[in-house]
């Protein structure tokens, strides 16, 4: 075979891998929301296991694509999947994705009324508002994308899907260790936990681990908002780590999932909630 031919194959395939456009995450920061939502006090501190993991309950990875829709993802199709497989005893990959939950139902109904594009990112407050009020629809019946489609034919299926509660998980007082703790005990407790943290580049590139660069600073107001489901964790793991899905496909991470050592996630986190509740 020419090796010109092979060399010039190899710098298209270069580039192309280059030219990948970054996924907009869409997280909008909701500093002066945040502070009212549902928050439980800790008094005392429970033992909790050293490792605790709902991987197995996780539908197949999902890509967002082009669309800034990662708060339905880790709300609606990744939680609320997790929860309802756990509760069922699921964990056959086909039998969870064919009662996958919708991640378009719960960004439509979040959404401002100007967002027709799903490009303007929603809050996480008002995310987990749907799920406790309305509930979140199967993706079988809403599914991704769903820009500015009307959510009514779902809306009295998706009310059986409703959470009872949800609460935040971290205060404005709250150091790294309180975090941590904070996120352990709800995932122990029975419940994924939703992040919302501010991405540096850096991520972007994370492959099993996600290591912040000595740069990245969690106050830069250059960086975005985005939203990933917490589905695990294990103080065994790089001196102990989150294990978390995102909504960027495959290809990021280890097959769409990471590790985070828990210092850089309750680092970088800026919101955090979980399901609570009878």
């Amino acid at each position: 075979m020419n090796r010109r031919w092979l060399t010039g194959l190899g710098l298209l395939v270069a580039f192309a891998a280059v030219a990948q456009p970054t996924p907009n995450p869409g997280l909008l920061l909701d500093d002066p929301e945040y502070p009212q939502a549902p928050y439980e006090e800790i008094v005392t501190k429970a033992f909790l296991p050293s490792r605790v993991s709902y991987e197995r309950h996780c539908p197949s990875v999902a890509a967002q694509g082009a669309y800034s829709t990662c708060v339905g993802f880790a709300c609606g199709y990744y939680l609320r999947t997790v929860l309802e497989a756990s509760a069922r005893g699921l964990t056959r990959r086909a039998a969870i994705d064919s009662l996958a939950f919708s991640a378009s139902y719960v960004y439509e109904k979040a959404k401002s009324g100007s967002d027709y594009a799903c490009n303007q990112g929603v809050y996480l407050t008002k995310a987990f508002a749907v799920l406790r009020d309305a509930g979140v629809a199967p993706a079988s019946r809403f599914p991704y994308p769903a820009c500015s489609q009307p959510t009514h034919p779902a809306d009295a299926l998706a009310a059986r899907y409703r959470v009872a509660a949800y609460e935040r998980l971290s205060g404005p007082r709250d150091d790294e260790p309180q975090k941590v703790y904070r996120f352990k005990k709800a995932l122990a407790g029975g419940s994924p936990v939703v992040v919302g943290l501010v991405v540096p580049a850096s991520f972007f590139g994370a492959k099993k681990t996600w290591k912040p660069a000595p740069t990245d600073r969690p106050a830069d107001p250059r960086l975005t908002g985005h939203a990933l489901c917490v589905v695990g964790y294990d103080d065994g793991r790089y001196g102990g780590a989150f294990r978390v899905v995102n909504s960027f496909g495959k290809t990021w991470g280890d097959g769409g999932f990471c590790w985070i050592r828990y210092g850089d996630l309750a680092r970088f986190t800026r919101y955090a909630f979980a399901v609570s509740g009878p």
